[in-house]
């Protein structure tokens, strides 16, 4: 590694995960007679996986199993991590230290996160225009186009982050053109950008239980630069003062 320090915290996944739960419970409604207004004759929910749009598209297309019943398998959602970005705009102090105390002397102590955007790209694909907006209405009011959650980041350093999701775009398309040999597809494509912040190793701070200074009849007390070593189990720290006999 960079640093010398093999770690990994997850964040990434946990983003992911999260952004997914978000989008785990939508169900359309079919109805008899208006598609409003009319008696729901059956709910179906919209499964979800982390799969490029294209894996089902051909799988809906090949029909591997040549049984033909794969069109039945619409309305889905899928979505994808399509990209990494720095994000200047939230970046703080590189040197400044997150402490963590576990109820003793000892400390866990970590440098300050550098801030990235995950571009995510979430895909509705139906084989009808309404069960497409029946997905897309549940999903808009939710974004302002802003909508922020919790991510349990570093559990050992009690680090929890609230992660803003922002929608980008809606975009359409419809593949259908008219073909009675054609299996229709409407594709909904939305486009986030979700907030995070990568953090570095987390590092053990020890205790100071021990010092030693240099003290002798034959020192130089004119000496600006005397020092004075402390040393414990994980620290050493060599200190220079100019006040060295107020210090004692």
């Amino acid at each position: 590694m960079l640093n010398g320090n093999v770690h990994y915290h997850g964040i990434i996944r946990k983003s992911i995960v999260a952004f997914g739960k978000l989008f785990s419970n939508i169900y359309i409604d079919r109805k008899e007679g208006d598609s409003v207004t009319g008696t729901t004759a059956q709910r179906l929910k919209v499964p979800l996986a982390y799969a490029p749009k294209e894996k089902w598209l051909v799988r809906l297309e090949q029909d591997p199993n040549l049984d033909q019943h794969t069109y039945t398998s619409l309305p889905r959602m899928s979505f994808e991590i399509i990209g990494y970005s720095y994000d200047p705009m939230r970046k703080t102090n590189r040197m400044s230290q997150i402490e963590c105390g576990d109820g003793t002397l000892n400390k866990k102590t970590m440098f300050s996160p550098v801030p990235y955007n995950l571009d995510i790209s979430l895909y509705v694909i139906t084989k009808t225009q309404e069960d497409g907006l029946q997905i897309i209405e549940q999903i808009l009011p939710t974004f302002t186009p802003e909508y922020t959650l919790t991510v349990n980041a570093i559990p050992e350093m009690n680090i929890k982050l609230d992660t803003p999701i922002i929608l980008n775009s809606v975009a359409v398309t419809d593949e259908y053109d008219g073909d009675f040999n054609m299996r229709r597809f409407v594709t909904h494509t939305l486009t986030f950008t979700m907030k995070v912040n990568m953090f570095g190793p987390v590092s053990n701070q020890g205790i100071i239980d021990q010092v030693t200074a240099k003290i002798g009849e034959n020192e130089d007390l004119s000496n600006p630069n005397r020092t004075y070593v402390a040393t414990g189990d994980t620290t050493t720290a060599t200190v220079a003062s100019e006040n060295w006999e107020s210090e004692f």
